[in-house]
């Protein structure tokens, strides 16, 4: 025979695991439609609570795909200079920079990659020197340009990828040619006069419009709506300090990945850390190719 208050209380207990199992099968569809209308108040228990703040535990990414590009093709320069890259291996390094921030931070489940970018320029200037052996000066078609038809196609590309929203800007209307830097280190070094130049040590210097604060405001949606805890920018520029400060103060953990590169003090100090991985390496993942010119810490 079972005591009566002996089943009263597994009867008890049977109804609040009822109750519970329900509980988390709604937050777990409102979690995973990120609508993020359940108020914790609602919460009955301590296990329920630690349930939702897993379920919050979540990565973002923000890219200033200008930075990123730029710093990716410093390193293929420097150790791969006879191997170029194509978009398919800009996007494999883009999602193991990706796979291993969310390791490190020890978040499994991607919000979404924020890619922010502008269409390339594709009308015609004229070339600031003379080409060797004309009379005049050319004028260059940036539409049939190789580095037109690379971004043309890496945005293509990047529109179509898993968890990842792409975000377009414009070009500004300021534009001027400016030499490129390893040609000026040469020059500054009296490796070179200015006389030696050619068109091909030049590139057409543009400005974006629209990119920083299309990156301020998802930043600002994402936080006030608490779709993620943690999210990493892979910036240098201090026009992201708002946006950074936003997220700071309700909470979410802020990373920089400034890809070994420098970045501005500001946005230096309002960060919650800073973590860049073996570029060297990713690139030679992505082209299974050895560097040709190995850094000092490799293997």
């Amino acid at each position: 025979m079972y005591d009566l208050s002996e089943l009263e209380y597994c009867i008890g207990s049977w109804k609040k695991l009822v109750d519970d199992i329900n509980q988390i099968s709604y937050i777990y569809h409102v979690a995973r439609h990120n609508s993020y209308l359940y108020s914790l108040e609602d919460i009955s228990s301590p296990e329920l609570f630690c349930f939702w703040s897993f379920m919050n535990r979540k990565i973002a990414f923000f890219i200033d795909g200008g930075f990123f590009i730029h710093r990716i093709k410093y390193f293929q320069r420097k150790h791969f200079p006879n191997h170029p890259l194509e978009p398919s291996h800009i996007i494999k390094v883009l999602y193991a920079m990706v796979q291993k921030h969310q390791k490190m931070h020890r978040r499994g489940d991607l919000y979404r990659i924020y890619y922010y970018d502008a269409p390339p320029f594709e009308d015609q200037m004229r070339e600031p020197v003379l080409r060797e052996g004309e009379r005049g000066l050319k004028t260059k078609a940036f539409s049939k340009d190789p580095n037109t038809i690379f971004h043309k196609e890496l945005h293509k590309q990047l529109g179509s990828c898993r968890k990842l929203a792409l975000r377009m800007g414009e070009l500004s209307n300021a534009k001027e040619w400016q030499i490129k830097s390893y040609k000026l280190k040469s020059l500054l070094k009296g490796e070179c006069l200015f006389e030696d130049l050619t068109p091909d040590d030049f590139h057409l210097a543009l400005q974006q419009k629209g990119v920083d604060t299309r990156i301020g405001i998802d930043i600002s949606t994402l936080t006030l709506n608490k779709f993620s805890d943690t999210i990493v920018l892979v910036a240098g520029d201090a026009d992201f300090v708002p946006a950074a400060k936003l997220a700071r103060t309700h909470g979410v953990d802020v990373v920089l990945d400034p890809m070994w590169g420098n970045i501005a003090n500001e946005l230096d100090r309002h960060i919650d850390g800073k973590k860049s991985f073996d570029i060297v390496r990713l690139i030679s993942d992505a082209i299974e190719v050895e560097p040709e010119f190995r850094p000092n810490w490799w293997d």
